[in-house]
């Protein structure tokens, strides 16, 4: 499973910096990248075994790269990412009964304090970041 998860990691990566394109991630500062890392998880979780899933987990993962965190984050962050996948939603809308709005649930963590508490928390400085002594 691991190889596998490095593999996938490896494949983003290639992939992000094969074509002209660049994403604007590499430019955000650390506590979007956070965020924005943390929105993928949540995505990747919320349809794990789908195409979606599978794409989000390696745009999380390539995050990695870009955001500078304390690792007892991720601890942290699967635990607000649990509760708010498991939130009841109910059927807001009519036609909607089967939905189980992970989608939804992923948008409302990002906009969470819970998550802006997390990044206050857990964020530490970028390389470049650090004044010299």
């Amino acid at each position: 499973m691991l190889k596998l998860a490095c593999a996938t990691l490896l494949c983003a990566a290639a992939a992000a910096y094969a074509g002209t394109d660049r994403t604007s991630a590499l430019t955000r500062d650390n506590a979007t990248n956070f965020k924005d890392r943390a929105l993928a998880f949540c995505v990747a979780r919320g349809y794990a075994g789908s195409p979606a899933g599978d794409d989000a987990a390696s745009t999380a993962g390539i995050f990695l790269d870009w955001t500078y965190f304390d690792p007892a984050a991720d601890d942290a962050l699967d635990g607000l990412i649990t509760r708010y996948l498991q939130r009841d939603y109910g059927t807001p809308i009519e036609g909607f009964s089967e939905a189980r709005f992970a989608l939804l649930k992923c948008i409302d963590l990002y906009h969470s304090r819970e998550l802006d508490a997390l990044a206050g928390r857990y964020l530490t400085r970028r390389p470049s970041d650090a004044t010299p002594e």
